[in-house]
């Protein structure tokens, strides 16, 4: 063999050895640099005066294009206009491999170029030019082909991890929403044992249209919202009107009540806490926060936030974040806080029981709703509501209901608002006799009421403030009462809960609160215990 041949083949046998070690060399790096690392090559072991190539990146789906030449630095800022240069020889070449003479894009000086078309799933082109006469030898096209093939592998192994990177952000995404309904699920059996009934918010009297004009006005906006009431007078219906006319209104509505959440159990409650945090976390679990993510909190009773909590509660309204109890990483969520309270906000702020700041970021912007007595207009429409919905849950025909019926329920103030009528009205509806409505004792009747039940609805008396351990000891007692005079039972239509217009779960967690179980009861010496309520 010549020696000039050897040579040759001396290296091409050096060239095919380095394009090997491309895949290794380009390894983690961005596709534009391995675009100019190739071309580099190609010019070096071509002993070529240009080289283009045209692919697309898998992972964005852009195109990138790079150029080289020989002694031309700024070749690689006009690749697009060298790429449009040579596209009508690419053309001709009818999408296959070829060499065509053509003047260069850069001097206009005629050049050899040769074209290989990019195949196995990928889409673009490599082309090599030269001034020699013999360009494209033989050996020129084998390492042209090599090096082809080379990139063409590296394209591959970039389309599989950017599929691969997309499949795990899928199967992310779709864990995390297993995960949410999963989370909605449990959220929702809980709330189903005390679900309230059907029916939204009923009244045509001034002062209902009021508070639905203040309804309508936040409800569009990302305002807070404080509403403000007596217990019993619908504060919750509101907040799922304000809700449900808002653009919020096809994600959750989560609904805590703080006056019954244990002391030591408002921060996983309102956050989640992760497995192991404290005895008994046997697995995480979300917060509240975490499931009303692009909805709407109800925050209940939060007057009786402890004031520990508050600083946490605040950073949620200013910033959107919180922890896990027992986790270090720091969540983001995105909730609308709507607040309720029957309690006198500003005589807490002064007593040193509510934060001021956090006042000020739930009185963003108000609505009182008003107690039944001083919208009685609306008493005959409650009642027919309430006749419906209590009919329909004992399956039977609804009673009528007559005018000096009516009266006797609108001359009566009831302190415990619209949740103390329904009651009654339901008490009613159980009595009824030849579809009539019958009450077995009027309401504004105090000494008949006396007689019969222990339920406040006697006339108001004149009201004596009380000191807190003095208002303890009769909320003891009345709630002790209550469950003497239920027999013991908690639960159920008379039972403790029934006649204290509270929901069971409530009642529970004030008796733990107040550290009373259900058991024998201490009594002081010589009284025999009437019942199995225990301190």
């Amino acid at each position: 063999m010549p020696e000039n041949e050897l040579g040759a083949l001396r290296t091409c046998v050096r060239d095919l050895t380095a394009l090997s070690a491309l895949p290794l060399i380009w390894a983690g790096k961005e596709l534009s640099d391995v675009g100019l690392s190739f071309l580099d090559l190609l010019l070096a072991s071509l002993r070529a005066d240009l080289a283009y190539a045209r692919f697309e990146d898998p992972r964005s789906g852009c195109e990138i294009e790079a150029a080289c030449a020989e002694g031309n630095p700024h070749a690689t800022k006009h690749a697009q206009s060298i790429g449009r240069a040579l596209t009508p020889a690419l053309a001709s070449l009818n999408g296959v491999s070829g060499s065509v003479t053509i003047p260069s894009p850069l001097n206009n000086q005629m050049l050899k170029m040769a074209f290989v078309p990019l195949r196995a799933g990928t889409h673009g082109v490599v082309a090599a030019g030269s001034h020699r006469a013999d360009f494209p030898t033989a050996i020129d096209t084998s390492l042209l082909a090599a090096a082809v093939n080379q990139l063409t592998t590296c394209l591959r192994s970039a389309r599989a991890a950017a599929e691969h990177a997309r499949a795990e952000a899928s199967l992310k995404d779709h864990e995390h929403l297993n995960h949410r309904l999963a989370a909605e699920n449990i959220y929702l059996r809980e709330e189903a044992e005390s679900a309230m009934s059907p029916g939204g918010i009923v009244g045509r009297s001034n002062e209902i249209r009021e508070v639905l004009a203040q309804v309508k006005l936040v409800a569009s906006t990302e305002t807070t919202v404080l509403i403000l009431g007596e217990s019993g007078t619908g504060k919750e219906l509101v907040a799922r009107e304000i809700h449900q006319r808002s653009g919020r209104a096809s994600q959750p509505l989560i609904k805590v009540n703080c006056s019954a959440i244990p002391r030591d159990m408002f921060e996983s409650e309102f956050f989640g806490h992760v497995r192991g945090a404290f005895t008994g976390a046997l697995r995480d679990r979300p917060g509240r926060f975490q499931l009303a993510d692009g909805g709407t909190i109800f925050l209940d009773e939060i007057g009786d936030l402890p004031l520990e909590l508050q600083p946490k509660l605040l950073r949620m309204l200013q910033e959107g974040q919180y922890e896990r109890v027992g986790e270090d990483r720091t969540r983001e969520v995105n909730v609308r806080v709507i607040a309720a309270t029957n309690r006198e906000l500003p005589a807490e702020l002064k007593a040193g029981r509510f934060r001021e700041d956090l006042y000020y970021r739930l009185n963003v912007f108000a609505v009182r709703v008003p107690p039944l007595r001083e919208r009685k207009d609306d008493i005959p429409l409650l009642t027919k509501h309430f006749v419906a919905l209590s009919a329909q849950k004992l399956c039977i025909e609804e009673p009528s209901i007559s005018d000096s019926q009516y009266d006797d329920l609108k001359a009566y103030d009831w302190p415990g608002n619209i949740r103390e009528l329904g009651n009654f009205i339901e008490r009613a509806v159980i009595l009824a006799r030849d579809g009539r409505l019958r009450f077995d004792r009027s309401p504004a009747d105090p000494s008949g009421h006396q007689r019969r039940s222990a339920t406040a609805l006697a006339p108001l008396e004149p009201i004596r403030i009380l000191k807190e351990d003095e208002w303890r000891r009769q909320g003891r007692a009345n709630i002790l009462a209550a469950i003497d005079r239920a027999g013991g039972r908690i639960q159920g239509p008379g039972g403790a809960a029934d006649l204290l217009g509270l929901r069971p779960s409530t009642l529970q967690s004030r008796l733990r609160a107040l550290g009373i179980h259900i058991g024998k009861r201490s009594v002081p010496e010589g009284e025999q215990p009437p019942h199995s309520a225990s301190e």
